[in-house]
């Protein structure tokens, strides 16, 4: 289980409740995960997974565009390569059914899109806004 801390938030409220709600499914798959029914969630999981990236990372990319965020094009591409990664491990469950080790990679790539993307990645677009007294948002 991770909590929510206020240093996850960017400073716009629109993205930080999108990266909220992803916790709290993320959460829940961990949840389901400690009891053992991590294989029932992780196709509920990876349906919001795509649900969630089409709108948030549009959102998060117009944000960028409209503050001229100069890492724009990079972060673009770590967007790509979440939406591949979470495509691909849903084609693996429809190919091979869910096993532990799907459920051990969704469980390794949410915690890590969370610790290292949101709190790192995202965090610069919050100080790009800051830096420009926030009159990009």
């Amino acid at each position: 289980m991770i909590n929510w801390k206020d240093s996850y938030d960017i400073g716009v409220e629109k993205i930080d409740c999108q990266h909220r709600q992803l916790l709290v499914k993320l959460n829940e798959f961990f949840e389901a995960c400690t009891n053992q029914q991590g294989k029932e969630k992780i196709e509920e999981t990876l349906k919001f997974l795509k649900e969630y990236t089409l709108e948030h990372f549009s959102d998060e990319e117009h944000l960028m565009q409209d503050i001229d965020f100069p890492e724009l094009a990079e972060h673009r591409k770590t967007h790509a390569e979440f939406v591949k990664t979470v495509l691909d491990l849903e084609e693996s469950i429809k190919s091979k059914g869910v096993s532990v080790l799907s459920t051990i990679k969704l469980n390794r790539t949410l915690t890590d899109w969370l610790l290292n993307h949101i709190n790192k990645c995202d965090k610069l677009i919050g100080q790009c806004i800051a830096s420009k007294g926030n009159q990009a948002v």
